[in-house]
């Protein structure tokens, strides 16, 4: 079984122990969190990456749902 990565609530650190994503793309991704809000699917987070054969390399384990308003832990998001 495969462990989901919770685009929309982990860290940038937590983001760069997903193989292939650079410490630059996770530092974007948060970047685009707070800036914009959540990330709705793999063609945005492309768009944000610039890179859609990085999106596809890790789409298994992507999980594009947005993280509770609440949630402390979700910074940007």
């Amino acid at each position: 079984m495969t462990t989901r990565v919770r685009i929309n609530l982990v860290s940038a650190q937590e983001l760069q122990a997903v193989p292939g994503l650079t410490a630059q793309q996770a530092d974007a991704i948060v970047k685009h969190r707070v800036q914009h809000g959540p990330i709705t699917d793999a063609r945005q987070l492309a768009e944000v990456l610039g890179n859609s054969a990085v999106v596809a390399s890790i789409a298994s384990v992507a999980d594009f749902t947005p993280a509770d308003s609440t949630a402390p832990e979700a910074p940007g998001a």
